[in-house]
């Protein structure tokens, strides 16, 4: 039996570690095996490209810093036979290198040094986007499903005093694009968006594309604090060197605004049509006050 036949049998993920110093690759196979992973580490870039098909990973944890065939370029080597999530350690955590790695084909790029809570939720989370149920096949990103069941588990364990946000996002003239640039520049955008969105939400929360241009992240605090991540996300895609859409948010808080996951979407989403009536490029956050036509208060994504 190969390894990636047991790991398929146990239900246990296997991750392919490419790491040349001996003692980093010992230690994080250490961390990585407490963390409940099955392990499969090689020490260059052509022994990694190997492993892809003998071991069959689920996931790639790819240090850029290796001899002779360095991090980038066995990414590229990876990209040209597998679509199997990469995430890349850097020990420049820059925002330059950030968008490389993204551009270049990686799914999640971590900076050291890092600790096993944010390893952990960076496989889990890379792994979540990339699977056939959960996975949206644009963008990478986790699908509406994951969205919906995330949100209901999240609901259901939340203590009374615990503060929860949702952040709906929206792109701003798609129709326009895929009309005048054609449908592949709109979906183009989209990725590009959907690659921004993931770098600038923290290291446990969840970009999910729950529509046709509208994407959600659920944000462990108040209103203000999912105000702040959208106004990160909504700048750095004004900001963009390609140009791009804009993006307009709506904003709500459980449970000021929504009980429910139903309601709390329902507020968001009026919010979020005020953001767009605004002409776009802004952020509200929801208020009771807010009003608008039988349309605008169509609730859902």
């Amino acid at each position: 039996m190969t390894i990636a036949e047991e790991s398929r049998g146990t239900g246990t993920k296997t991750v392919l570690l490419v790491q040349e110093t001996a003692p980093e690759r010992a230690s994080l196979c250490h961390r990585l095996e407490r963390l409940g992973y099955r392990v499969v580490d090689a020490e260059r870039g052509p022994d990694g490209l190997r492993a892809i098909s003998a071991a069959e990973p689920d996931v790639v944890l790819l240090n850029v810093l290796l001899p002779g065939l360095d991090g980038w370029g066995t990414l590229g080597r990876i990209r040209e036979v597998s679509e199997v999530p990469i995430i890349m350690l850097t020990p420049r955590s820059s925002e330059v290198e950030r968008i490389r790695g993204l551009r270049a084909g990686a799914d999640d790029i971590i900076g050291k040094p890092f600790d096993d809570v944010e390893l952990s939720g960076r496989i889990e989370s890379v792994l979540r986007r990339a699977s056939t149920v959960h996975g949206d096949a644009l963008t990478r990103l986790a699908n509406r499903r994951a969205f919906d069941e995330q949100l209901e588990s999240l609901l259901g364990s939340a203590s009374p005093d615990e503060q929860l946000s949702l952040v709906l996002l929206d792109v701003d003239g798609l129709a326009r694009v895929n009309e005048v640039e054609g449908r592949a520049a709109g979906d183009d955008a989209l990725r590009a968006i959907a690659r921004i969105a993931l770098r600038y939400v923290r290291a446990d929360e969840e970009v999910y594309r729950v529509g046709g241009q509208r994407f959600a992240v659920l944000v462990r605090g108040a209103p203000d604090a999912a105000v702040r991540v959208a106004e990160r996300v909504r700048e750095a895609v004004r900001e963009a060197p390609e140009l791009l859409p804009t993006l307009s948010a709506g904003i709500a808080g459980w449970s000021d605004d929504g009980r429910t996951g139903a309601e709390l979407l329902a507020a968001a989403d009026v919010a979020l049509r005020v953001a767009k009536r605004e002409a776009g490029d802004t952020v509200v956050p929801y208020d009771p006050s807010l009003t608008g036509d039988a349309e605008d208060r169509a609730p859902g994504p």
